[in-house]
């Protein structure tokens, strides 16, 4: 059935999304080679570890929660007679929530540095080790979605009707809004390269934690139902 009456009413605004969080710079520098003095003393200079990455700092931005939606007016009509081919449709319905705004994503730690390589003569000093990567940072929550607005309320009096009652109305309120997405955890910064004997691979030091996600935002709650009242009286 077409709709004869529409009462339109402005939805909520949607949430605006939280910004994601910088990525943390620089990498971790690399170690320097170890060296042999072939004259000197100490003969033999250590090989450097590499540096550690650098933890992101900023977390993700919380997203913003969505409008509500408008409540719907009150329609009244009054009409002495009704002669119709069909019932009279009315739609006075509220608007629907604004959807709430995504959480922004953490940032990502940086790389740690490879470690130097000790010389091939100094076999008697440690292996160097390679930095860690930096940790990452915690996504952004999420915006809560809008409040439905609520149906507006519908009165219409009538004295006389060819079709009994002559309304097809529901005034319902409006969808509330939907919770928005929560960011994500940044990724850790990888772990640099370990110094490694001659002829052997080389193994990485520990990577870093990646952030935590965000909360998820909740959906909003839907508007209230209009009331509907349709009378036939004996005069207006």
């Amino acid at each position: 059935m077409s709709t004869d009456i529409l009462i339109k009413i402005k939805d909520g605004s949607k949430g605006q999304p939280g910004t994601s969080a910088p990525n943390a710079t620089p990498d971790g520098k690399n170690g320097a080679n170890g060296k042999h003095n072939k004259n000197d003393r100490p003969q033999c200079t250590p090989a450097e570890n590499g540096e550690h990455g650098l933890n992101a700092m900023q977390q993700g931005e919380n997203g913003g929660n969505g409008g509500n939606g408008e409540d719907a007016f009150p329609f009244v009509l009054k009409c002495t007679e009704f002669s119709l081919s069909s019932l009279l449709s009315i739609v006075s319905n509220g608007g629907s929530g604004g959807s709430g705004g995504n959480g922004g994503n953490g940032g990502n730690g940086s790389n740690g540095g490879d470690a130097g390589q000790q010389d091939e003569k100094c076999d008697n000093l440690p292996l160097a080790t390679g930095g860690t990567g930096g940790n990452g940072s915690d996504g952004g929550n999420a915006g809560n979605g809008g409040k439905g607005g609520d149906g507006g309320d519908i009165l219409v009096r009538f004295v006389n009707s060819n079709l009994g009652m002559p309304i097809s109305a529901q005034p319902q309120g409006g969808n509330g809004g939907n919770g928005g997405q929560p960011g994500q955890g940044g990724q850790g910064g990888i772990g640099g390269l370990n110094g490694s004997e001659p002829g052997e691979s080389r193994s990485r030091a520990p990577n870093g934690n990646p952030g935590n996600p965000g909360s998820a935002g909740s959906g909003g709650s839907g508007g209230n139902q209009g009331s509907l009242d349709v009378k036939k009286v004996q005069e207006l």
